[in-house]
């Protein structure tokens, strides 16, 4: 019998989808029954939290996320898996550690000539295909 390893972060996120899913029921909306939940993941680069009013900060206002926080269900406990954008973006969109989908660094443009030249060859600098996507789990 060959056993199967599931990464961590993988069903971590898989159990929260389960339970934002869970919540969504139709029972008391007939009008709702056969619809697919709307889930919206807001992801703010040098956002920290305690930068928005529903959080207890006094000084920015975000009136249209507080609303929507008030309405929906809050994210209160989370794990970045990495300081930079590239890496936390690629763990939250595989649901595996940055490191295991090979992207430990931010990703970067082409734009610029001489980048080609400072990126080492065996750097990842996209989300490999074989790697199945939240989004492509949930469709």
């Amino acid at each position: 019998m060959k056993i199967i390893k599931v990464p961590f972060i993988r069903t971590v996120i898989s159990s929260i989808f389960a339970v934002i899913l869970s919540s969504c029921s139709t029972k008391n909306h007939p009008a709702l029954e056969g619809s697919r939940p709307n889930i919206v993941f807001i992801l703010a680069d040098d956002l920290g939290w305690a930068d928005l009013p529903v959080y207890g900060n006094r000084f920015n206002e975000a009136p249209n996320l507080t609303r929507m926080a008030s309405e929906g269900i809050r994210f209160t406990d989370a794990y970045a898996a990495c300081p930079v954008c590239s890496p936390t973006r690629a763990s939250i969109m595989s649901g595996q550690y940055p490191a295991r989908v090979g992207i430990i660094d931010f990703i970067t443009g082409h734009w610029r000539p001489y980048e080609e030249v400072t990126v080492p060859v065996n750097r990842t600098q996209y989300l490999p295909l074989e790697i199945h996507t939240v989004a492509e789990i949930m469709k």
